[in-house]
């Protein structure tokens, strides 16, 4: 919807998750790009808010997790210190609801019904038009709807030069192509066996030169995959799980050549410091969160795994069809991911050890 006027203020309120979080940027790029009188802001959630903290023309309005009476009290008096020409609710979960509501803005627009739940048209008074797409495509529908033509698929995410000064010196060491490998999504389900990344790190390792930089997050979960991942792998390995916070993760991803991860955070975090990633999906389809820019990496087993474990054809597999099975991931085959790899590296000049030949 075309305004007649640019408005004063617009918020956009995306609180979580990690890869989510990352995901929204091109919303405000575009926006800023479309009305840069505007004032912009963003409700993001104080675990993830590190990763754009000093984005440019953006202000942040952080808020903790409502835990009770007291902290919703909290919540709402920060919340009306506050009045927004137009609200965007790019989120549709109860908590992002409880926050539209104690938010005052002229307009409130969420997500049409494709990609609204938790009763989110209850909270706004507006949605955007809801196409079968990935995330930031139905994030940009909302700078489209308020008349943002143009979208901005930049990120430029705020680091400082000693976080990219850090991550220069951790890798100082590493010889050859950095792979960063990720061994642990959030759910168990999209983690692939950690034999399979041993056998295809040492068949990658066999042909090129190859450092691999493991990252993850400091739970006992990612460590324990972490020490079973470095037993019998004879590549190099820079162990850095649970030793980064936000931005230094970001700023090691620029550093890197390459990412090899599951469905997960870092794969956009990754994307927006232009790294290429080789994906693995099968409890979700790529096509909704995967890599964005450069999606002929990924591998994507999602239609066999509904086919396999739902008995579900293609025309019976809806927007919202998840195939909640750990055995999902185990379609994905050694031999692929070491195929898309291998293709990745050709496709980026990177030169064979010496005596390996081309295949193919």
């Amino acid at each position: 919807m075309q305004p007649d006027q640019p408005p004063a203020s617009i918020a956009v309120l995306r609180l979580s998750a990690l890869g989510d979080v990352v995901m929204t940027v091109p919303l405000l790029r575009t926006l800023q790009k479309a009305f840069p009188q505007t004032k912009l802001y963003w409700i993001v959630s104080r675990p993830f808010h590190t990763i754009v903290e000093g984005l440019s023309g953006v202000a942040l309005i952080v808020i903790d997790k409502p835990r009770g009476p007291l902290s919703y009290w909290r919540l709402y008096r920060q919340m009306r210190a506050y009045e927004f020409d137009w609200l965007l609710v790019p989120q549709a979960s109860m908590r992002a609801n409880l926050v539209t509501a104690v938010t005052r803005a002229k307009r409130k627009i969420g997500f049409g019904a494709l990609h609204s739940r938790d009763l989110q048209r209850w909270f706004v008074g507006e949605t955007v038009p809801a196409e079968p797409e990935h995330l930031i495509d139905s994030f940009l529908q909302f700078a489209t709807y308020v008349g943002a033509r143009e979208p901005v698929l930049e990120w430029d995410l705020p680091l400082r030069p000693e976080e990219h000064a850090w991550a220069r010196t951790q890798v100082a060491d590493c010889t050859g192509i950095k792979l960063a490998v990720v061994l642990a999504a959030s759910k168990a389900e999209r983690n692939w066996p950690v034999a399979r990344y041993r056998e295809t790190l040492e068949r990658i390792a066999a042909r090129w030169p190859l450092s691999v930089v493991l990252i993850g997050g400091p739970g006992e979960a990612e460590r324990a995959l972490a020490g079973e991942l470095h037993k019998g792998l004879r590549a190099p390995v820079l162990d850095m799980v649970g030793k980064t916070d936000l931005r230094q993760l970001a700023a090691l991803m620029g550093q890197v050549d390459a990412l090899l991860a599951p469905d997960c955070g870092p794969v956009h975090i990754a994307q927006a410091m232009k790294t290429p990633v080789v994906g693995l999906y099968a409890v979700a389809p790529s096509k909704k969160t995967g890599p964005y820019l450069e999606p002929q990496w990924t591998v994507d087993v999602f239609a066999e795994a509904a086919a396999t474990i739902l008995q579900r054809g293609p025309q019976r597999i809806g927007w919202r069809q998840r195939v909640h099975d750990e055995s999902a991931v185990r379609l994905i085959t050694v031999d692929g991911v070491v195929d898309k790899i291998e293709k990745l590296f050709e496709h980026r000049g990177f030169e064979l050890k010496a005596g390996c030949t081309r295949v193919g």
